[in-house]
């Protein structure tokens, strides 16, 4: 392990502690636990913005679709 230091807002911190705290835990460990959560997601996000998937994907026929599904679509378009 690297040991590093990193400045928290006074709110980040105090809500940090109270939850290690309940949990029994460090602090170091919970913020190690919650960065790790951080990077996993940044991960699976998609890369670039929306125009670069403009024109990738073509509106199917919805005419199969129950009606709960069928307002599902319409309420997302």
């Amino acid at each position: 392990m690297v040991k590093t230091q990193v400045q928290l807002e006074d709110w980040q911190y105090e809500a940090a502690r109270r939850r290690a705290n309940q949990l029994s835990r460090s602090m170091s460990d919970l913020v190690r636990e919650g960065l790790t959560l951080v990077l996993r997601r940044l991960e699976k996000a998609p890369a670039g913005d929306l125009e670069s998937i403009a024109g990738k994907y073509e509106p199917h026929d919805t005419s199969d679709l129950k009606d709960h599904d069928r307002w599902f679509v319409e309420s997302i378009r």
